[in-house]
């Protein structure tokens, strides 16, 4: 056998080897599979997270690393940051650490409608101003006439400024709101007449156009 055969045959061989190892590594992967969490019935916001109403399940594993749930919740229960319907796989962002939250009550005053899981923005007054001071949080219960009390989940870091709110008797108010465009800044009594009035001016009487006079036939 000449010296140009055997390095043909040298060749092929390399080559088949390389190729066979790189479609056994695609078969691999396309039978690979991750073990995630997946919510077997519907869960409001701020509902624990454990063997009432999640489970394990194994999925395709996609091209790109995702951002899914592992831990435990059998062993350690979390909360649902948001209302989720049965069949959804959990991500990191769809889960609440029940360790960097607390629950505090709220008194506030005229508050709409709310329920269990419903996200509320929160505002306190202080004189002729009132500022957003919480936006999205989670109610878990709502007690007293008319729905006047509120445990809502806020962060630990948070727990005090509410209890200070809370000591100093603050007035708060509550809206249901998804909170986009609504103002950080604080507003007083003046500002959010003139704003809701379309600018204006207090003690100028809006006059009303007369109606044309129906032109007469000849």
């Amino acid at each position: 056998m000449s010296r140009n055969a055997l390095v043909a045959i040298l060749g092929m061989v390399v080559f088949l080897v390389v190729a066979g190892a790189f479609y056994l590594e695609i078969a691999a992967a396309a039978r690979a599979t991750d073990v995630v969490w997946m919510t077997t019935r519907p869960v409001e916001a701020g509902d624990p997270l454990d063997q009432t109403n999640v489970q394990r399940t194994r999925i395709p594993r996609g091209g790109s690393t995702l951002d899914y749930y592992t831990q435990n919740l059998l062993k350690d229960p979390k909360r649902a940051a948001h209302e989720m319907s049965a069949g959804t796989i959990l991500f990191g962002h769809d889960v609440l650490d029940q360790d960097d939250m607390a629950l505090v009550n709220l008194t506030l005053r005229t508050p709409p409608s709310l329920a269990h899981g419903q996200s509320i923005d929160v505002y306190a007054q202080q004189g002729s101003q009132t500022m957003l001071v919480g936006h999205g949080l989670t109610v878990d219960q709502i007690s007293g006439t008319n729905g006047t009390n509120a445990s809502v989940w806020v962060k630990v870091a948070d727990e005090p400024l509410w209890i200070a709110l809370q000591a100093g008797n603050v007035t708060l108010f509550a809206a249901r709101s998804t909170g986009v465009g609504v103002a950080q800044g604080g507003l007083s009594t003046q500002d959010a007449i003139r704003s809701l009035g379309g600018g204006i001016s207090t003690g100028q009487p809006v006059v009303n156009p007369s109606p044309s006079p129906t032109p007469r036939k000849p």
